[in-house]
């Protein structure tokens, strides 16, 4: 019964595991994950921003983004302050170590980004990123 490896949830389920393997497996110099990236590069355009609204850019649940914070904060790449405006929330900050790592780390996602384009024939790009943002918006 090898036909649900037919379906299209199976096969981009696996793609996705397949990428973020071999993505973090180049950010492990770092000790940084594909996860921790994407929270430092959301600050780099939304420095300050409360988990909620870093969880909702990235697509990830709150309690998910917690985590990947704390871990960032432990490494000293994010800091945490009160928000003012609400006791219970907070915001979240780069640090220099921080930006400093986001900025290196983009060059190695864009190198991945266009190594997965390259697998893609040139004519279909287009359509395959139409494809993907309509995936994003009907699911």
């Amino acid at each position: 019964m090898e036909k649900y490896k037919q379906l299209w949830c199976f096969r981009l389920g696996a793609i996705t595991r397949k990428i973020s393997r071999e993505h973090n497996s180049r950010f492990l110099e770092f000790g940084i994950t594909v996860g921790q990236s994407y929270v430092l590069f959301d600050l780099l355009d939304h420095d300050g921003a409360g988990i909620k609204d870093i969880a909702g850019r990235i697509q990830l649940d709150s309690p998910a983004v917690t985590g990947l914070v704390d871990r960032l904060s432990r490494q000293g790449l994010v800091q945490r302050i009160d928000d003012p405006a609400d006791r219970r929330s907070v915001k979240v900050l780069l640090t220099d170590k921080g930006r400093e790592m986001a900025q290196q780390l983009l060059p190695i996602t864009g190198e991945y980004n266009q190594r997965i384009k390259d697998a893609i024939d040139c004519l279909d790009v287009p359509i395959f990123e139409k494809s993907l943002t309509h995936l994003e918006n009907n699911l």
